[in-house]
């Protein structure tokens, strides 16, 4: 049973000491704020092991402009629940008696072949690889997860014979089945996926644990917590149409998580720091339309991106965001993605500043077969922006298997400043990239008329290639003071 623990200030105490507990927050939470609007609930988890069901914790059209909730931690580890229904594609899975993240995937590989038709099957391919033999009736549950320039679609295994690996194409996908040939000039990577051999492990197939809707509080805040697997869907932690002084979410870490982790909605005032992320299949944190002010900061990403997707780890599109003084360590795509595709309206007026953070690649990430995918930058920045500022960042040691940048700036980028960076050892593409793409303009569904204007360019330090293209009908741009180095 929860014990609640009524103090002067009109504080409430909720212990979470059992899973029993934690079942019944949501019924004791509602009943407090139903009582009236307390300055501040405090929920303390004890030290322990707890599984949260779907959308454990929900809070929607709450109205309580005086009341702060504080979630807080001590040695305390959230766990999706298992509720027999996720496809193990989706899942991810759990020693429960070490507490740790079980990886039921293969290492990434390379094939030995482009796609190849099999004659007379129609919809049905097969590449050459260095699998053993599996027979069609073992190869039910098997599916390979092959590059195709910026995605990784999951195709169904027929079977593995004679070095051959047999895939079903039952749909298209926004890139075609050659398209690491048509662009990135290399042979595609792939993953098996299959179910695990242990039958002694935990499916996490759940995704949200926290919602909190259409719901104004004086604030809330997140400390020591551990979050450990989930299953693909919801992203884990949502904050969506949230009215708040202040959201803070700190020192809690974020492992195997299969969906995204933290999406933030028309939420302002938002605060993500001294938070470790590891091991996450897609993006870590989102910040979407709407958001103002947020501040991702003091954070650790290391091994991030497990799915090959194109979703950056930190994604923003706020206004007045601040991402500074991180670490990236191994990623897939991008660690950090900024702006507007063209063909969407800037409708808020994104904008904020990227500064301080030091973004790389292991040694041993690099070695081998590369788990990432081609067309890629550490920064990746869109063509809409209306103020974006990249300064005074590391990034370094970044390879992968076609055109993997440093700072890439796509698709005619606009009001664009990148200053005081020092970018080093980017192994096969540009240091610095900032595209002339002004057929953007032309394009029938663009909402960009102007690509390439309003790009500052100043003070980098690089040792490789660049591409700074700036127009020369536009005053406001300016390219100068860059210095290249020998390493």
């Amino acid at each position: 049973m929860i014990s609640c623990l009524l103090v002067p200030l009109l504080s409430v105490l909720i212990n979470i000491r059992s899973q029993s507990d934690f079942d019944s927050l949501q019924v004791r939470l509602d009943s407090v704020l139903r009582a009236g609007q307390p300055e501040r609930i405090e929920i303390r988890f004890h030290p322990g092991v707890y599984f949260y069901r779907e959308g454990h914790i929900t809070l929607y059209d709450v109205h309580s402009p005086g009341t702060e909730i504080a979630f807080s931690g001590e040695n305390c580890t959230l766990i999706a629940e298992d509720n027999g229904r996720g496809h193990h594609l989706d899942n991810n899975y759990v020693d429960l008696k070490l507490c740790e993240p079980v990886d039921a995937w293969s290492p990434v590989r390379k094939a030995g072949s482009w796609p190849v038709p099999v004659l007379f099957r129609p919809n049905e391919y097969k590449i050459r690889c260095q699998e053993p033999d599996i027979p069609p009736e073992q190869a039910k549950d098997l599916w390979v997860h092959l590059t195709q320039w910026f995605i990784a679609p999951f195709y169904p295994v027929v079977e593995i014979r004679n070095g051959w690996l047999y895939f079903r194409k039952d749909r298209e996908y926004e890139t075609g089945i050659w398209a690491e040939l048509r662009y990135g000039r290399c042979l595609p990577r792939y993953i098996l996926c299959d179910k695990p051999e242990r039958n002694d492990l935990h499916a996490c197939t759940v995704s949200r644990f926290l919602t909190v809707s259409d719901t104004r509080l004086k604030g809330l805040s997140m400390e020591n917590l551990r979050f450990l697997g989930n299953g693909e869907g919801k992203s884990l932690i949502c904050f969506d149409r949230f009215q708040a002084d202040s959201v803070l979410v700190s020192e809690c870490s974020f492992s195997h998580i299969r969906s995204h982790a933290i999406q933030v909605s028309y939420t302002d005032h938002v605060c993500i720091k001294d938070c470790l992320f590891s091991g996450n299949y897609q993006s870590c944190i989102r910040v979407m339309e709407g958001s103002r002010n947020a501040n991702i900061q003091k954070n650790r990403f290391i091994g991030n991106g497990r799915m090959m997707t194109n979703v950056p780890l930190v994604f923003c599109r706020g206004v007045d965001y601040r991402i500074q003084d991180n670490y990236f360590e191994d990623f897939s795509y991008s660690a950090i993605g900024l702006g507007i595709h063209f063909t969407e309206e800037d409708i808020y007026g994104t904008s904020g500043i990227v500064e301080r953070n030091e973004i790389c690649q292991s040694e041993q990430f690099r070695s081998g077969v590369f788990r990432s995918l081609v067309d890629a930058g550490a920064i990746y920045i869109g063509t809409n922006n209306t103020r974006t500022v990249v300064r005074n960042n590391y990034i370094h040691d970044i390879d992968g298997p076609h055109y993997n940048r440093g700072i890439f700036a796509d698709d005619g980028p606009k009001n664009v400043t990148i200053e005081g960076n020092t970018v080093l050892r980017i192994y096969n593409g540009y240091c610095i990239d900032l595209r002339k793409c002004l057929r953007v303009s032309h394009l029938r569904d663009t909402k960009v008329p102007d690509p390439n204007t309003g790009n500052r360019i100043s003070g980098n330090i690089y040792d490789g290639r660049v591409r700074m293209y700036i127009r020369k009908d536009d005053p406001t741009s300016y390219v100068g003071g860059n210095r290249k180095v020998c390493e």
